[in-house]
């Protein structure tokens, strides 16, 4: 009997060392369990003090591996332990002393803590005093990383499970917040700010890096305020030159991204990057990007000059056989980059390689070109692209969009590098897209443009949302091959369109298709057809044409439904005849407008 017990509770001990007991709840149990019931024993003088010891161990065994809490302090006085009164100096010292599961709390300075740092599995750093991302100045929990040295300059990097939030980093030299296959991680309610500005003295950037700065190169600078790369079990070059040692995982997790506010800094705001085949939900949330690379001087006017630099509010990059899903809402991105060859675009959703797919979800977002800057050929709201893909899948719906101003597009789908079999699934319902910019290249203000492979599918459904101002509203010019095209547009309002002056006019809706490529099923629904759409378009003070449909292919034809829409008030006006509302040329089926049209303006 004597021996059964201690046998137990040696057992019991061990387990608990070896962690399989989390917390002494479960293995006190057993061994008051055991004590109550040995404590009969003709030795009870024996076992009593034991169980009481051993109950001792256990409490012990259950809070050695209890997390810590820590403090640091920029200003704070040299050998503090960490404590909330004698707060470390420094984030080296806070990083070598805290464990994983630790949290690591920022106290108020008037100056940050430089150096960056590394955080560990389960670990929370959180900044004291009021929010951040609202405070109007004076100490604040502030840290930086000012040089290569350490970290290559990223003021903090994630491990898993991490929390960042209510943190002030201002002059990193690379990315603000860093992490590869940061499985779960929450990035809340931080500041970012002269994100790789290094007082823009463009030869010290240049020296941080011995490949050159990334400030200046064309696709690979995907460093921003928040830069995350998720990478699957498949090769990544991006894991490996940037985080050789961290393993590739077929799943990352939900990651959060929300309440942060990115501004004053060079080249990216928040940088989501997926590759290897791993798949990554992210939850971005009401994050505010502004005034990003805006002190830089033109690309093209440094010697030797350089080519079209990146400036992006938000990308999400899929590559080779990724799949990311993405909830982006409550997103606001104004004054995005200077004159010159910059792509200022607002949000990107990209994919290359091999089977990648993207399924995102917009809402309540507002883009803005405030000082309506831009180059030419770039500067697009929300840019949607297949780039070199092959069978990519990009599937985004937007909802509650406020875009205005761009240099080139509201919403641009953007085909290059010759991307083979992609499709698009894309929707865009009761939102406003406006253009006042006459910069840029205003043909259409939601615009589809095919590189010279195959597409498999382009789809595109417009519902209840308002379109006025400089370029025409919706503009498919596909100069590829495509299996299927769909159009559907109903209870949303084209009024206004005009064009800078001496400019050609563009159609309110206008589809082409060349005779050299090939084309399979198509259909535009604009009221009353295959597609279902109710119509009940208005079509309201444009100077030009405003349904325009061309097709070159003599083996398919393109058909149109038009019915139960605004034309002023009458039937729509046909080309040839003069001031048309209608042209249609080619290979064009028009169905009978079975409904007939509107006599009065349903109003927007």
């Amino acid at each position: 009997m004597r021996v059964t017990f201690a046998r137990h509770v040696v057992g019991v001990v061990t387990l608990t060392r070896r962690g399989l007991f989390f917390g002494q709840t479960v293995a006190s149990a057993l061994v008051s369990r055991s004590c109550q019931r040995w404590s009969k024993d003709t030795a009870r003088h024996v076992w009593l003090p034991l169980c009481r010891a051993v109950s001792l161990t256990l409490v012990i065994a259950s809070t050695a591996g209890a997390a810590s809490t820590w403090h640091v302090k920029a200003d704070a006085a040299a050998g503090g332990d960490g404590s909330q009164n004698r707060p470390f100096a420094t984030l080296q010292e806070v990083e070598a002393r805290s464990q994983a599961g630790d949290t690591i709390r920022v106290v108020p300075s008037g100056k940050p803590l430089d150096g960056g740092i590394q955080l560990k599995d389960g670990q929370r750093l959180m900044g004291l005093g009021n929010p951040v991302t609202k405070s109007s100045g004076g100490a604040r929990p502030t840290i930086t990383n000012t040089s290569s040295a350490r970290y290559d300059g990223d003021a903090i990097r994630l491990a898993n499970n991490n929390l960042v939030q209510n943190i002030h980093i201002d002059g990193a030299a690379r990315a603000g917040i860093f992490g590869v296959n940061a499985a779960r991680a929450q990035v809340r309610g931080n500041l970012i700010t002269n994100n790789m500005i290094q007082e823009n003295n463009l030869p010290r950037l240049e020296a941080l890096w011995p490949k050159g700065f990334v400030l200046y190169e064309s696709q690979g600078n995907h460093f921003g305020g928040i830069t995350i790369l998720s990478c699957g079990p498949a090769t990544s070059s991006y894991c490996v030159n940037y985080a050789p040692g961290r393993p590739g995982v077929p799943s990352m997790g939900p990651l959060v991204i929300a309440d942060n506010v990115i501004r004053d800094s060079n080249l990216e705001g928040i940088m989501l990057l997926s590759d290897g085949g791993g798949a990554v939900t992210y939850t971005v949330t009401n994050n505010e990007i502004r005034d990003i690379s805006l002190q830089l001087p033109r690309p093209e006017a440094l010697t030797p000059a350089l080519p079209i630099v990146r400036s992006r509010a938000f990308t999400l990059i899929a590559l080779n056989g990724s799949n990311a899903t993405l909830n982006l809402s409550g997103f606001r991105a104004d004054n995005l980059a200077p004159q010159g060859n910059y792509a200022a675009d607002g949000i990107v959703l990209l994919t290359g390689g091999t089977r990648p797919v993207v399924n995102a979800r917009l809402s309540d977002l507002v883009v803005l070109n405030s000082r309506q800057t831009g180059e030419v050929n770039n500067g697009d709201s929300i840019e949607i692209q297949h780039r070199g893909a092959t069978d990519g899948v990009l599937n985004v719906d937007i909802r509650r969009a406020d875009l205005r101003d761009p240099a080139s597009a509201n919403i641009k789908v953007l085909e290059a590098s010759n991307p083979t079999n992609g499709s698009y699934d894309i929707s865009i319902s009761d939102s406003v897209l406006s253009n006042a910019n006459p910069a840029g290249m205003p043909d259409a203000q939601i615009r589809f443009s095919g590189a010279s492979g195959g597409t498999k599918a382009f789809k595109l459904a417009v519902r209840n949302t308002k379109i006025s101002g400089i370029g025409g509203a919706i503009g498919v010019l596909n100069p590829n091959n495509l299996d299927t095209l769909n159009v559907l547009v109903e209870n949303s309002s084209f009024s206004d369109l005009t064009q800078p002056s001496g400019a050609k006019p563009t159609p309110a809706i206008n589809v082409t298709h060349p005779a050299d490529r090939k084309l399979g099923v198509a259909v535009i629904d604009v009221g009353g057809g295959a597609l279902g759409s109710k119509g009940r378009n208005r079509f309201v003070n444009n100077p030009q044409v405003d349904l325009s449909i061309t097709n070159g292919s003599a083996a398919t034809a393109i058909r149109v439904d038009a019915a139960n829409n605004y034309w002023g008030g009458g039937a729509p006006v046909m080309a040839p005849a003069a001031s048309p509302d209608v042209s249609l040329s080619g290979n064009v089926t028009l169905s009978p407008l079975k409904s007939g049209h509107l006599t009065s303006d349903p109003g927007r």
